[in-house]
């Protein structure tokens, strides 16, 4: 009769139901039931599941292991050392010809991985959930330049066409900008911004209400923050938050709990100032959230100096945050004691790199003219 029942039940059911269901559990139903394993690679299903994910982490090893971790609720216990996690994926690249990689991105389930080389031809999106990535090299046609000349990159998606794009901006005499749209199987040149970008190890570009930011290093002019729409594919610029400092600092932008743009601001050497724009694209409405201080209200594993550059992952509500040490190891800061814990993510000492994944089951198949591979090492 329960096996009746669920047969019957009309497929805008069954999804809520399955989409409602931990990963893990949604793997399985696959292998249960054919009707259900369709059901579950229909875009109604990818909407409905992602409208419910929980943003985790995407944490990587040696930039050639990663493992994506799922939060139980936005809103995490720091007082907590479990911290409700529980790891949902696990690969590596070395099936790849390249196998060390850096993240540069993560939307809606999908990572943009570049490789760690002078000269990356190469580029990789992939699904770890469906275990799915995509390969495409870098037009030979815009090699006009060297290729270890300094890059930002930046993943997003537009908010009207729902298109899927990677930017790449590189810098040498002048700017030059390149975008590649999932689906298209082609770079495209378009015009550049009209500022220079900063370019460091964490300059990818912030993704937010459909648009990528990085910060501009411009030493002739006013600090700003360098703005990519991703639906009219031009460049725009605003101002940051009223900063003391305004060179030789340390500015890293993420986006914040609640979908909003935050400027980690490592300019002194004894605080971490985390500024949040409470209304989008109102520089009025920055607003300095909390500040983490490095000497003596900041207590942290393995003696961290007073210089040491914080670059933040998540920002929470009420003065909690996930930051990476460097790329050493992960700590996450509590507001209410003012002081961090280290987080126990692999268990290793060695180069690591962490950003916000929202795990989805977005099958790169949607995608017209790209050439799908499934990993063959894959947990």
């Amino acid at each position: 009769m329960e096996v009746e029942f669920l047969k019957n039940l009309p497929s805008e059911i069954v999804i809520e139901i399955l989409s409602r269901l931990p990963i893990p559990t949604i793997k399985i139903c696959k292998r249960v039931r054919k009707s259900w394993r369709d059901l579950i690679q229909t875009r109604e299903f990818v909407d409905s599941h992602l409208s419910k994910s929980v943003p985790g982490l995407v944490v990587s090893e040696d930039r050639d292991r990663f493992e994506v971790f799922e939060f139980e609720d936005e809103l995490l216990d720091l007082e907590d050392s479990d911290l409700r996690y529980k790891p949902v994926a696990r690969f590596d690249c070395s099936t790849l010809a390249i196998s060390i990689l850096d993240i540069k991105g993560s939307v809606n389930g999908l990572l943009f991985l570049s490789p760690v080389s002078s000269y990356p031809s190469d580029y990789y999106i992939c699904n770890p959930i469906t275990r799915e990535f995509i390969e495409f090299p870098y037009d030979e046609r815009f090699l006009g330049y060297p290729l270890d000349c300094p890059a930002n990159y930046g993943f997003g998606v537009s908010k009207v066409t729902g298109q899927y794009k990677v930017v790449r901006i590189v810098r040498r005499l002048k700017s030059i900008c390149h975008v590649y749209t999932l689906g298209t199987g082609k770079w495209r040149r378009i015009t550049p911004p009209g500022v220079p970008l900063r370019n460091d190890r964490n300059s990818n570009g912030a993704f937010l209400n459909g648009c990528l930011h990085w910060v501009v290093e411009d030493f002739t002019a006013p600090l700003s923050i360098c703005c990519f729409d991703l639906e009219t594919e031009t460049f725009s610029t605003f101002d940051p938050p009223p900063l003391s400092r305004r060179r030789n600092g340390h500015l890293h932008i993420v986006v914040a709990s609640g979908d909003y743009l935050c400027v980690c601001d490592n300019t002194f050497e004894d605080d971490v100032a985390f500024w949040v724009m409470k209304d989008y694209g109102d520089a009025k409405s920055w607003t300095k959230q909390f500040v983490i201080g490095k000497s003596d209200r900041f207590v942290c594993p393995y003696g961290v100096s007073s210089g040491e550059i914080l670059y933040p992952i998540k920002v929470f509500k009420d003065g909690h945050a996930l930051m990476l040490f460097g790329n050493a190891y992960m700590c996450y800061y509590s507001g209410k004691t003012k002081t961090s814990k280290r987080m126990a993510v692999f268990g290793m000492d060695t180069h690591m790199e962490a950003m916000v994944h929202t795990p989805s089951f977005l099958s790169l198949k949607s995608f017209p003219k790209e050439y799908v591979t499934s990993f063959r090492r894959f947990h």
